[in-house]
Formats: C-alpha cells, sequence, structure tokens
C-alpha cells in the first residue's frame, strides 16, 4: 500500500469559528454533505471564513435538488479542545 499524499499549507490564522453545510433528513438526522469536485475529488463543504460560505450555497442547492434533502448551513463554535497529538 503506498503512502497517502499529504497537503499541509501553512497555517493562516486562528480558527474560531466553522461554517458547515449539512443535509437534515425527514426524521432530523444531519450529515456533512461534500461535492465531487475536479482534481480534489470528495470535498466536504466546510470553511473557516464567512465569505467562502456564501459562494458554497450554490453547491449546496445544488446538492439539495439532487438528493431530494434539507440542506442547511451550520454555524460551530470552537469550544474546547477534546483532542491533541504531536509528531
Amino acid at each position: 500500500m503506498s503512502e497517502p499524499i499529504l497537503h499541509t499549507p501553512d497555517n493562516e490564522t486562528e480558527i474560531d469559528t466553522l461554517y458547515a453545510f449539512m443535509s437534515i433528513d425527514t426524521e432530523g438526522r444531519h450529515g456533512i454533505v461534500a461535492e465531487i469536485l475536479p482534481d480534489l475529488g470528495s470535498t466536504p463543504l466546510v470553511t473557516a471564513l464567512p465569505n467562502v460560505a456564501e459562494k458554497m450555497k450554490p453547491l449546496a442547492q445544488q446538492i439539495a435538488r439532487k438528493t431530494g434533502k434539507r440542506v442547511g448551513l451550520f454555524r460551530f463554535k470552537r469550544e474546547a479542545q477534546v483532542w491533541w497529538t504531536e509528531g
């Protein structure tokens, strides 16, 4: 088995908020949605930037139309670190 290719750009800022698009089924269960993007593959619609979340809305609308599920944008605030490891 080959080693995975890692993409590790420099960190840009402290992240206190994440925006994630999630589908909501008829029973109220949620799941993070992803789009298949050229040269990237399956890409979850998650970002730390509100302006990027705005730009993702058309993708989320396409996913909702294709799947018949409701898709919503959720904001998550950093509350507590729950795990840590170092290399």
